[in-house]
């Protein structure tokens, strides 16, 4: 499994239901196809990594920020979005706060538009005062135009 791949958003249609053992059963969910092992699983702002994937409607998923942490149930009905996201760098009590909902991922255009990040891959985006600070996590040469995913774009125009 690798910590990182290059979409900050995938399809992810359905609900799910969460409990705090880690069980997700979802409802009209297409886990077999639309994730994987090692996916981030996030549901009211809470990050979980997808570790087991048993059908369309079953997964087993871990807090992604802390990994043996009590996981916090989510009733039936919450809508979940899918990442792959570089999960080993989201930690939403770190000293960075490099949470999933400030980490995007920039390809080579978005990167020409914005006056912004360095580098293409996997960028924090954090405010200071009234500007931005960009910090590219994880560079990433294969960042081609329209590869990594749509959840950027309010930081990151497409041309």
């Amino acid at each position: 499994m690798s910590g990182w791949g290059n979409k900050d958003d995938k399809t992810s249609t359905g609900t799910i239901a969460l409990t705090d053992a880690g069980a997700v059963t979802g409802s009209g969910t297409a886990f077999t196809t639309e994730s994987a092992v090692g996916d981030i699983l996030t549901a009211n702002s809470i990050d979980f990594r997808i570790t087991a994937i048993a059908s369309d409607t079953a997964c087993t998923v871990v807090d992604a920020d802390t990994p043996g942490a009590a996981i916090v149930a989510q009733s039936a009905g919450a809508n979940f979005t899918l990442s792959e996201k570089p999960s080993g760098m989201i930690k939403a009590n770190s000293v960075a706060a490099f949470t999933s909902e400030k980490v995007y991922g920039v390809d080579q255009t978005e990167m020409g538009v914005t006056n912004g990040p360095a580098h293409a891959g996997w960028v924090s985006v954090q405010t200071v005062g009234s500007r931005k600070k960009y910090e590219t996590l994880v560079a990433l040469s294969s960042a081609a135009a329209g590869t990594m995913g749509d959840a950027e774009d309010t930081e990151f125009a497409d041309s």
